[in-house]
């Protein structure tokens, strides 16, 4: 087999890994050796990865080779260095040890039957890794060990009827020996996958995938393995401290909670969800008194959803336990109030049959926001300090999650100004997260003075840098001197995302403030364009007072703002909704912006994902399609530079402007052709290329074959595939279908009063009936051959007839 090419040994070795007896084993036995030998110490890239390709054909008929070589490759790889059978800069990006890995990773899924807990082993440290590919192709592995599948669970015709073996064997993997200072992210992930209610499956024939899916029954092992699992999660419940990994113990709990996903199911689940559910909430209700807020919240909001959509009326009333033990924690309760985002505010029996009430409940906690700072005096502001300290060590990645929070702080600025004035100074890490309200309400208030030197003084140790630029957000009284000195200093430690706020905020204030574009906005700008940072445009996209704002810029601003864009990896609709007031005074300008991110193109190295032109436009095309003659001119322009795949570029961003082919770009282009002259010819052809081969084309590509020669091969080829262009096609058929169409479509050309129409079209009618044909019969063996692999259900239909 060694001469083989790689393709041919792939269907050789498929074929003997069908094949059974013990001659086709001792075969697939010495293949698997090879294989082995060269994972062990060939160093190129090419050579190991086309082994693993290999290998994969036949590892389930040589599993322990296979697990113990994949095991050995794994460990090798992490001190190799790769030899690539090329140098690129795709090379160095894709040929790397990680992609190996994962292909080893996904050979071993395939295996994860044969050898489970050797598998769970390798997936399991190969899921710490620090290489992202690697350690998403290690969790899917864990996933599919431990997800139900219904063609392994039950027996019968191709299936294995393993019951619940498989996750057995993964809870006997965890209670074992698992490290969860290494691995407790996984695991719960594994134990998660256990207790999901559902199961699926797959059936194949030759023309299409059917997924099936179905409750895990409750079965005695099924129960024990859930039971096991739960016990497993309650006892690190019980190891662990912190907020995250307890709120992600809770969601791996509930996960046995859930009804199946199939629309009916039999009242055994429905018991055995009830008491697994009953167990959780008891266990919860339990633990209640010790657990810090967040968590306490966290319980909450899933105990009531266990009530909402409890099966029986055991988990109704361990819900509403819960409920009782919280409504008696006073202090929570504070909390819920202010810091809340997932607290449950109303009788949970009215929100039960009415649903949730928003804008009620908002109304209530801004009440009670005031309501609390209103009450704050020195006689008890030191429980008060104590208390907002303790609210401020909530985690969240989202802002948004203390909305009320801010407005309590605010409230206390407001009110207490002194108070909220030392708290700033003298806790300044603890409050760090929320020093914007406490600012705002300062700044709005008698002490401003007192502030603003706090905040000058912060900004000269470049501390809370962000905060004092979200200050002035939509804020009436701009300090402009604040700002200037804050810009500076940002410059100074190299803060771009504080100059990316600061953008946002000096936009923001642009109808009371206009003399901020020259003295902030356009200087952040040139510093983030120097460094080829374009994302402040997140900060400003959405705003009119920055559209307002862009809109009366005057050229060389307009050219700033359009440098600072030229990093965007792509033209998407944020970028466009600041090009688009910009368009509008000079589209032209615009344009050239398009140029200059062609020439960023060229200079990025390979596979870096950067798109000069956009594949399409969202609204931009609307202002630039009503200048069509200064589109083209401007495009033709650069045709002659030359740019390297103009179709793809220049003439792509022409269609992008004008997709549906309006009249007056038409006209502009047939304009062109009548010149007879031959650069704009084929510039007009480079455009057509990007449309679909529609109907609206035939006109002026009759006209470009009036004025070129018939004996200019190039120029015709271009006419032809412009005509024969399709788009996307649908069906084994698709293909051959749009050329037949394409050939009937152009058949009234055969009767032109002009030849050379005459003639064009009698060849390309041929070309696209051959094409038609060659596809009708390529279709045809393919359905042939996908019936002998993969059967056909049912009645032999010929997809043929159907389309």
């Amino acid at each position: 087999m060694t001469s083989m090419d790689p393709s041919s040994k792939i269907k050789v070795l498929r074929q003997l890994a069908r094949t059974s007896g013990e001659g086709a084993a001792a075969a697939l036995d010495r293949e698997a050796h090879k294989i082995l030998a060269v994972l062990e110490t060939d160093v190129t890239y090419g050579a190991l990865r086309s082994q693993i390709e290999l290998l994969d054909t036949f590892a389930f008929r040589v599993p322990d080779l296979a697990v113990e070589g994949m095991t050995r490759f794994l460990s090798r790889l992490e001190t190799i260095k790769l030899a690539r059978d090329r140098k690129s800069d795709f090379a160095d990006t894709y040929e790397t040890p990680a992609q190996l890995a994962v292909a080893a990773l996904e050979l071993l899924s395939r295996l994860r039957y044969y050898r489970t807990k050797e598998i769970l082993s390798i997936a399991m440290a190969a899921e710490s890794s620090n290489v992202d590919t690697v350690r998403k192709a290690a969790t899917d592995v864990l996933k599919r060990i431990a997800e139900f599948d219904m063609d392994v669970f039950y027996s019968g015709d191709k299936r294995a009827g393993l019951g619940a073996a498989p996750q057995k064997e993964v809870i006997d993997f965890l209670e074992a020996d698992v490290q969860l200072d290494h691995h407790f992210a996984a695991a719960v992930s594994l134990c998660s996958a256990l207790l999901s209610p559902n199961m699926q499956g797959t059936s194949w024939d030759y023309a299409s995938v059917v997924w099936k899916s179905s409750a895990v029954p409750a079965t005695t092992e099924v129960k024990e393995m859930r039971a096991r699992t739960l016990s497993y999660l309650k006892e690190i419940y019980d190891l662990k401290c912190d907020v995250a990994s307890k709120r992600q113990l809770i969601n791996a709990m509930f996960e046995a909670s859930r009804l199946p996903n199939h629309g009916t199911y039999p009242d055994d689940i429905i018991e055995m969800i009830s008491d697994n559910t009953t167990d959780i909430l008891s266990f919860l209700e339990q633990r209640l008194a010790g657990e810090p807020f967040p968590v306490i919240q966290k319980i909450e909001h899933d105990a009531y959803w266990r009530y909402y959509h409890a099966p029986t009326d055991a988990v109704r009333e361990a819900a509403l336990r819960i409920r009782d033990r919280v409504d008696a924690a006073d202090e929570y309760k504070i909390y819920r109030d202010l810091v809340g985002f997932e607290g449950i505010f109303e009788r949970w029996e009215d929100r039960r049959l009415s649903g949730a009430d928003f804008r009620e409940v908002g109304e209530y906690r801004s009440r009670k926001a005031l309501e609390y700072a209103l009450s704050i005096d020195n006689s008890n502001w030191q429980s008060w300090r104590e208390r907002i300290l303790r609210f401020c060590e909530t985690e969240s990645e989202d802002l948004a999650t203390f909305p009320k929070f801010y407005e309590f702080l605010e409230k206390v600025a407001v009110h207490h100004p002194q108070i909220a004035l030392d708290l700033l100074k003298e806790s300044p890490a603890a409050i760090a997260r929320f020093t914007i309200p406490l600012l705002r309400g300062l700044w709005a208030g008698q002490l401003r003075a007192e502030t603003r030197d706090l905040m000058w003084g912060w900004i000269s140790r470049g501390e809370h840098l962000l905060a004092i630029a979200k200050l002035f957000w939509s804020n009436d009284d701009v300090d402009e001197d604040v700002l200037g000195f804050l810009l500076d200093r940002l410059a100074e430690v190299g803060n771009y995302a504080g100059f990316r706020l600061l953008i946002g905020a000096a936009a923001s204030n642009y109808s009371k403030f206009p003399s901020l574009v020259a003295s902030v906005i356009l200087p952040a700008i040139k510093v983030l364009s120097k460094v080829g940072d374009s994302l402040w445009i997140h900060e400003i996209w959405y705003s009119d007072d920055a559209r307002r704002m862009l809109s009366e810029l005057d050229a060389d601003a307009r050219q700033i703002v359009l440098n600072g864009l030229k990093a965007l990896d792509d033209v998407d609709f944020h970028a466009e909704e600041v090009l688009i007031p910009l368009a509008k005074n000079d589209p032209a300008q615009v344009m050239m912006f398009f140029r200059a991110r062609i020439d960023v193109e060229d200079s990025q190295p390979e596979g870096a994902g950067y798109r000069a032109i956009p594949f399409s436009f969202h609204q931009l095309h609307n202002v630039l399609e009503q200048s069509p003659e200064l589109m083209v001119d401007i495009v033709f322009s650069w045709f002659s530079e030359p740019i390297e795949f103009f179709q793809h570029r220049g003439g792509h961003l022409l269609k992008s402007i004008f997709p549906s082919f309006p009249a007056a770009f038409s006209k502009k282009l047939f304009k062109m052709v009548e010149t007879g002259a031959r650069e704009r010819i084929e510039f007009v052809l480079e455009v057509l290329k990007n449309y679909e081969g529609e109907q609206f084309l035939y006109e002026i590509c009759r006209e470009i074959l009036l004025h070129i020669s018939t004996d200019d091969p190039e120029l015709l080829t271009s006419v032809s595939v412009v005509l024969s262009n399709t788009g996307v096609v649908h069906g084994e058929y698709g293909f051959a279908i749009a050329c037949e169409q394409k050939a009937s479509a152009i058949t009234p050309w055969l009767s032109d009063s002009k030849p050379e129409i005459r003639d064009f079209a009698d060849r390309l009618i041929q070309d696209l009936k051959r094409t038609a044909e060659a596809e009708r019969r390529r279709a045809k063996e393919d359905i042939t051959l996908r019936k002998h692999t993969y059967g056909a259900r049912g009645t032999a239909d010929d997809l043929e007839e159907n389309e």
